[in-house]
């Protein structure tokens, strides 16, 4: 009785880390598959530069960098949440991936202001809970990643 209720509770981060994995894929998809992912990051993008909630050097930032190259970024954000989705989903460079999270939350944050900031904190302590229990190692790609290179940070 106390090994199945050990394998259970064993498994519940696991279980979290798929349930991230499918819903960063699924808006990763959802992203790229949009008929304009430029436009709709535009809007999302200029609601946050109208509140004017931001911090001065993220919105620099964006106008000089992002609001020029909408099509571009909009790429990047959909393809980052698919490939973030893909590597926490499976378990294979679950670190790698939360990183990914971690940068796409802090932009997000960021866009935000310090609500954003509190508010996507929150999300990232979310996701970093199977990462830190090494959910990837348990059930996932990344157990025999590191039993083939065990010294390597990544998995």
């Amino acid at each position: 009785m106390v090994s199945a209720l050990k394998a259970i509770v064993g498994f519940l981060p696991t279980l979290l880390r798929l349930l991230l994995g499918v819903l960063f894929i699924f808006g990763g998809w959802t992203w790229l598959n949009r008929p304009d992912p430029g436009a709709y990051l535009a809007e999302a993008i200029n609601t946050g530069l109208e509140a004017g909630r931001m911090f001065g050097f993220y919105e620099a930032f964006l106008r000089a960098i992002v609001v020029p190259n909408f099509g571009l970024f909009a790429a990047l954000v959909g393809l980052g949440e698919l490939l973030v989705g893909i590597s926490i989903g499976l378990g294979a460079a679950t670190r790698l991936g939360a990183a990914g999270v971690a940068f796409l939350f802090l932009n997000y944050g960021l866009l935000g202001g310090v609500s954003g900031l509190i508010a996507h904190a929150i999300q990232l302590a979310v996701v970093l809970i199977p990462v830190a229990l090494n959910s990837g190692r348990r059930f996932g790609v990344d157990r025999w990643l590191y039993e083939r290179w065990p010294n390597a940070r990544i998995w």
